[in-house]
């Protein structure tokens, strides 16, 4: 490792989260309600984390339009879309505490869509047997940031963003700290710390295609717990939305909210044909979203698609007002970025990578196996299992979030010596690569092509071979560490390639369909595969196991295998 002297800024605390996302706000409330002084670190502005893009809603079993609405049906709902290969335990906390975490949020402020009669306003996502959405038009993701950003400053909690996380600093077996750069002021930060709490996104930007801003979800966050020594799950899944936007293409891949669907948006090819009867005919366009998604790439695969490569996505039919009303982000979306009026023209969308199932492997207190070290959020894996449904991951972010606060202020006053001892700074800083944005467009056209929506054993192969080519090179053109830009891609770079070899290995282990991991060579699903393909990295590199699942509860397995009411169809 080539060293270099840089300017260092050295920061302690109890508890460090790195992320500002929602997830990683809850955690850090909870931290502080309960004694700890915590640091929330991000590369994005505070008030500005990826959290802001989630549109639609979060979920809970109110109960409020649909009185039969339960936890339990909530949990249910889940484990039965997730195709079974969910932590149940994990799924049944998420709803159990749902409502709660709910009122939470309305008792700090947040301004949900209401009744006239004052009831929380609940729609339908894909995949729910009853209304459970609660949502502010479809700018719910923002105004759950606001609400929590709000509670945050309310108590003083320290924030430090602008600042790239590249290594969880280790002492011995122990998580004791982290070490970032802030480009703006060209420094390392080192943070020395009782506890670490991840909260640092996804991996949807391993694909060209993608709903997440160019700068998030580079799966940095897994490759800093995988090369601190944590182990990966569900790796294969990845949720690809079934409407993303098709053109022009500085919007491609820009998500279109399932709100657009529960508010009654149909699906047409070109033909004008309603195409969704022919695959789900009972859920129709509220599928859950692995199969909506496979279902508009088919119609486009199949010659069936608009002359921008999409299928049509209409709410024309509605009134004017209910639209502006339920969907102004979608409303002003489409007006400035296409110029089109949504209350008159179909949308054209088009599959977009959106959100990873698979993640750091955690227990029901964020604990990733390395002392020191928490994970939450969109960062960890095997909560939603083989599909996501719309509008659990807003409520996974304040449920465990909570959860895991709670145990970071418990862990940071068992560890108040654990603390960062690290002379030199430049030694452990990334490398900076030649033409690391170019390297990082190949890796996600690869990965689009090979690892995407539709897999098969030849394609994968290929796929770990053209990542292992592109690795070498990578490594080849590697040069001493200097803090810019380039240290960033090439950091992005390095994380994508781990995330997409771990995508990769999984899928080719996993030799079925489930979920959102589709296999035209075994296009089945197996029940010898009710299990999660985990992930290790070692000195030989990446290797794959298998781990066997939890059984459901007597209640819950019940629940999961009785048929669904028939009572939400989009006539």
């Amino acid at each position: 490792m080539i060293s270099l002297i840089v300017k260092t800024r050295r920061v302690s605390c109890d508890v460090l989260v790195i992320g500002c996302g929602s997830a990683g706000l809850r955690a850090a409330i909870e931290a502080h309600d309960l004694g700890a002084d915590v640091l929330i670190l991000s590369k994005s502005k505070k008030g500005d984390p990826h959290t802001v893009l989630a549109t639609g809603g979060i979920n809970a079993a109110l109960g409020t339009m649909d009185p039969k609405d339960s936890w339990q049906l909530h949990a249910a709902d889940t484990i039965r879309d997730g195709r079974m290969i969910n932590d149940s335990g994990k799924v049944e906390i998420l709803c159990r505490d749902g409502p709660r975490a709910v009122k939470e949020l309305v008792k700090w402020g947040a301004r949900f869509h209401r009744e006239k009669d004052g009831r929380i306003t609940q729609r339908f996502f894909g995949a729910a047997t009853y209304r459970r959405a609660c949502f502010y038009g479809d700018y719910t993701g923002r105004e759950m940031t606001r609400v929590l950003t709000e509670q945050a400053v309310k108590r003083k909690i320290k924030f430090i963003d602008g600042v790239y996380v590249t290594k969880i600093l280790k002492r011995g077996k122990e998580a004791v700290g982290a070490l970032g750069v802030d480009f703006s002021r060209k420094e390392a930060v080192v943070v020395g710390c009782g506890c670490i709490v991840l909260a640092g996104g996804g991996y949807s930007r391993v694909y060209s295609v993608s709903s997440s801003r160019l700068d998030e979800n580079y799966g940095e966050g897994v490759k800093l717990a995988l090369d601190a020594g944590a182990e990966l799950i569900d790796m294969e899944m990845v949720q690809f939305h079934p409407t993303g936007m098709v053109w022009p293409k500085k919007a491609v891949g820009v998500l279109v909210t399932e709100a657009v669907r529960g508010e009654g948006g149909i699906l047409y090819n070109a033909r004008h044909e309603r195409f969704m009867k022919n695959y789900d005919p009972e859920r129709m366009e509220l599928g859950p979203r692995d199969e909506v998604a496979r279902a508009n790439y088919s119609e486009i695969l199949h010659g069936r698609g608009t002359r921008h490569g999409g299928v049509l996505l209409d709410i024309s039919h509605l009134p004017k007002e209910k639209i502006l009303s339920r969907l102004p982000r979608m409303y002003k979306q489409f007006k400035e970025m296409v110029g089109i009026d949504i209350s008159r023209s179909p949308m054209e969308v088009s599959p977009t990578a959106h959100y990873s199932m698979g993640g750091v492997r955690v227990d029901r207190l964020g604990r990733t196996g390395i002392p020191g070290l928490l994970a939450v959020g969109e960062v960890t894996g095997q909560l939603h299992g083989g599909n996501r449904l719309g509008g659990n991951s807003l409520l996974e972010t304040v449920v465990f979030g909570k959860i895991v606060g709670k145990e970071a202020a418990r862990l940071a006053e068992s560890r108040k010596n654990a603390r960062v001892d690290i002379d030199d700074v430049g030694r452990e800083l990334p490398p900076v690569m030649n033409g690391a944005m170019k390297a990082r467009a190949r890796i996600q056209e690869l990965s689009w092509k090979s690892i995407g929506i539709v897999r098969d054993g030849d394609g994968l192969r290929k796929a770990l071979a053209g990542l292992k080519k592109i690795r070498a090179e990578c490594e080849r053109k590697a040069t001493k560490p200097r803090i810019g830009e380039g240290m960033e891609a090439t950091f992005q770079v390095m994380s994508i390639l781990d995330a997409a070899e771990c995508i990769a290995r999984s899928a080719l282990e996993r030799k079925e369909s489930r979920g959102a991991h589709t296999r035209s060579d075994f296009p089945k699903e197996d029940e010898r595969w009710l299990l999660n393909v985990c992930c290790r990295k070692s000195a030989g590199g990446i290797s794959v196991s298998k781990r066997k699942l939890a059984p459901l509860s007597p209640a819950m397995k019940k629940l999961v295998g009785r048929p669904k009411p028939k009572n939400h169809l989009l006539e």
